[in-house]
């Protein structure tokens, strides 16, 4: 705590993620003093927080010697995790961190980070647990590939065990274009290719004491693999599925925020994704009316119950944004690698109607 106000350290300040998180809690209006963490002084996130940072990539040996040491100069309560290249660092350094300086870090555990990073897991947990989840098989295994082609026949869909934003993903219409895929050195998934109509659903939930205490479903169209239109037209009758599968996904030690994107096959949600972590569509749910980050910092600050969400209907349509940040500003935030009140001029992105003409 600082100056009665808590404070919150979110990583991942260039990353959609990050900056949803940082937007989401700029436009709670919760009392919080934000901190923000990137190893880019560029990344536009920075100016969206009250003091900057740069850190480390997850995978450097002195990432969490360098956020213990935000930690503690900056009296952080409550860490936010805004990329998933950090979320299995953090979910194992976890109770030390919490046990040696007292912050929360709202990230699940290892075991959830490993199902929601491996789509090949994802199939297997949500199939086990008795979900709807896609027909599935390794492109590894020749004999599941064949039972698989059998059972749903072409087209179908291939992509990385591992990956984000639809990269390496491709839709394989038949034989020819399978066997090429074969062929390919990777380590890839194929399978069924789920139906377009009604179309893409993304699923924010909060999971708190292993329990799914909120979830709020968007339809979405897709653009180079994130979300450019969301869609608030009132209850999917898909919530209480998603839920279902996020409180079986909290027996495991989900924690927090957990996403779950989805498409409809004979009417009912089937999960292809899992993304143990805030997603990019949280400021669309926070500007439709529910802010899960707030929820979150809420709880963990002062274990405020998740209040059920409140939904408007509409679409909010994604724009671009630009933020001046002045050479002195960003030389600093370079060269000290510190840049306490970061200084910008937010430019939106067009003026209000009264000041046009």
């Amino acid at each position: 705590m600082t100056g009665g106000m808590t404070t919150v350290f979110v990583t991942g300040a260039g990353a959609l993620c990050g900056q949803g998180a940082l937007r989401a809690l700029r436009m709670s209006g919760y009392p919080a003093r934000v901190v923000t963490g990137d190893p880019d002084p560029r990344a536009a996130g920075h100016w969206l927080g009250d003091c900057a940072y740069t850190i480390p990539m997850a995978t450097d040996p002195s990432y969490l010697p360098r956020l213990e040491e935000v930690i503690v100069r900056e009296g952080v309560s409550i860490l936010l995790v805004g990329t998933d290249v950090e979320l299995a660092v953090l979910s194992r350094a976890r109770p030390r961190l919490e046990a040696q300086y007292g912050v929360r870090v709202a990230v699940s555990s290892p075991e959830v980070i490993d199902i929601a990073d491996d789509k090949w897991l994802t199939a297997q947990f949500l199939a086990e647990s008795g979900f709807p989840s896609p027909m599935s098989a390794l492109a590894a295994d020749r004999e599941a590939v064949g039972r698989l082609v059998a059972a749903a026949g072409f087209p179908l869909f291939a992509k990385p065990r591992r990956g984000a934003r639809s990269v390496g993903a491709a839709v394989v219409p038949d034989e020819t274009a399978l066997r090429a895929l074969l062929d390919r050195p990777g380590d890839m998934l194929v399978q069924e290719l789920l139906p377009a109509h009604p179309g893409e659903y993304t699923a924010g939930c909060i999971i708190i004491g292993g329990r799914c205490t909120a979830t709020v479903a968007l339809r979405r169209d897709l653009r180079d693999g994130n979300t450019y239109r969301a869609y608030s037209e009132g209850p999917t009758g898909f919530e209480d599925t998603i839920t279902r599968i996020a409180t079986a996904l909290g027996a495991r030690g989900a924690d927090g925020p957990c996403n779950f994107q989805f498409r409809v096959k004979d009417g009912r949600p089937v999960v292809f994704e899992i993304n143990a972590r805030f997603s990019g569509t949280t400021p669309l749910r926070a500007i439709f009316g529910f802010n899960g980050v707030e929820a979150v910092v809420a709880y963990l600050a002062e274990g405020r119950l998740v209040p059920p969400p409140q939904i408007r209907r509409g679409v909010v349509l994604r724009v671009w944004s630009d933020v001046l940040v002045e050479a002195d500003q960003l030389d600093a935030l370079t060269t000290a690698g510190r840049l306490p009140q970061p200084a910008c001029e937010q430019v939106p992105f067009a003026p209000p109607l009264s000041e046009v003409g």
